[in-house]
């Protein structure tokens, strides 16, 4: 009983020791870059590193490496950055996909399609488009506050989402949900390197089919997010009455965004509730009829720029907003027409007033 007993705990003992030394021999990828340049591709990994750099002071390590390919060929390009590692690779843990402009506008295909095929990754990472920069450039954008890139990228699209509803929550297999519908356009968060050389988000890329057709500023990327319900905390910010060169600016911190196509119209109706997050106007909120008052010029100009915003696509006839797929879930059937149809936009925002005592008028 008692070599039985050993033997079960020794078969779990070294098995465990087996898979950490196994995982210490791999060369964990957590980022993959790709570029084109004289129409070749150029893919780069970045590589968690667990040795010491001698070129470093002493003691000190650094914590990722690129590793890179080239070839006319996406896939060989691929293979030629994993044979230039002199570890196993190891990609179950990547977290992000930083793709050129270039690649995304003409040869996103390649891309895509290999990704599918490869088993050894899963789809939970971050795509996104690098903008005024290479890929590469992104990969090779560490500090001392993001050491690692890729998971830099994921912290910074998690938080801007949360905090600004600038980027969107999506990652490799929501994007090709997307890519693949016939109802609804892809679209994909936009990175950039700033005056620092810092990582920051820039906006949101839209797609037709395989290929990128245009980019949104951080405004128009947050209405976006707006008319998808993917907003978390929406602020908005208007003149003061008596000053132009002072603001008052509220946060839509509950909405619902509902879309109803029918064969002659797009109806747009969008419901909120805010806050007041800062007054440089000194309004008087003891004042019930300043609540009516700004409530209606908020929902003027957010009804414009949701306006705005579904012209632009419809311009582009490209449906990242969904409104071809209200109108399946509707009837079943595909509108092929959407972007010639007339739409129109209203808009409700209540601006809290807990904590505001009003004045009683006496007669």
């Amino acid at each position: 009983m008692k070599k039985i007993l050993i033997l079960t705990l020794s078969i779990f003992l070294l098995t465990a020791c087996y898979d950490y030394q196994e995982l210490n021999d791999r060369a964990i990828i957590v980022g993959l870059a790709v570029d084109m340049e004289n129409n070749e591709y150029i893919v780069n990994f970045e590589v968690l590193n667990s040795q010491k750099n001698s070129s470093e002071q002493q003691g000190k390590t650094s914590t990722s490496y690129l590793a890179e390919g080239k070839d006319q060929n996406f896939a060989m390009a691929y293979q030629k950055a994993l044979f230039s590692l002199n570890k196993d690779a190891y990609l179950a843990h990547l977290k992000a996909l930083i793709i050129s402009e270039e690649v995304a506008k003409t040869k996103l295909k390649n891309l895509i399609d290999y990704l599918i095929r490869d088993p050894n990754t899963r789809n939970v990472f971050y795509p996104v488009i690098a903008k005024n920069t290479t890929a590469k450039e992104v990969l090779k954008s560490t500090n001392e506050d993001s050491p690692v890139i890729s998971t830099a990228i994921e912290g910074l699209i998690d938080y801007n989402n949360y905090k600004e509803s600038i980027s969107a929550n999506i990652n490799f297999e929501k994007f090709l949900s997307y890519l693949y519908s016939d109802y609804k356009d892809a679209y994909l968060n936009i990175v950039t390197l700033n005056e620092d050389k810092r990582l920051t988000i820039a906006g949101l890329a839209v797609f037709k089919d395989y290929n990128m057709v245009a980019t949104l500023n951080i405004n128009d990327s947050k209405t976006l997010n707006l008319l998808n319900n993917e907003t978390k905390n929406y602020y908005l910010s208007a003149s003061c009455q008596d000053n132009q060169d002072k603001k008052i600016t509220i946060n839509l911190y509950s909405h619902d965004t509902k879309i109803t196509t029918t064969k002659k119209q797009i109806k747009i109706k969008a419901n909120f509730k805010a806050n007041i997050m800062d007054d440089e106007c000194e309004y008087n909120f003891k004042d019930s009829s300043i609540y009516n008052k700004l409530e209606q010029n908020f929902q003027d100009i957010l009804q414009n720029e949701i306006n705005a915003t579904v012209n632009y696509f419809k311009n582009l006839k490209t449906d990242a907003i969904g409104i071809q797929k209200s109108y399946y879930n509707q009837t079943k059937q595909k509108l092929d027409n959407w972007y010639e149809l007339n739409s129109e936009t209203e808009v409700s925002i209540l601006i809290d007033k807990n904590g505001v005592i009003f004045g009683v008028n006496k007669q």
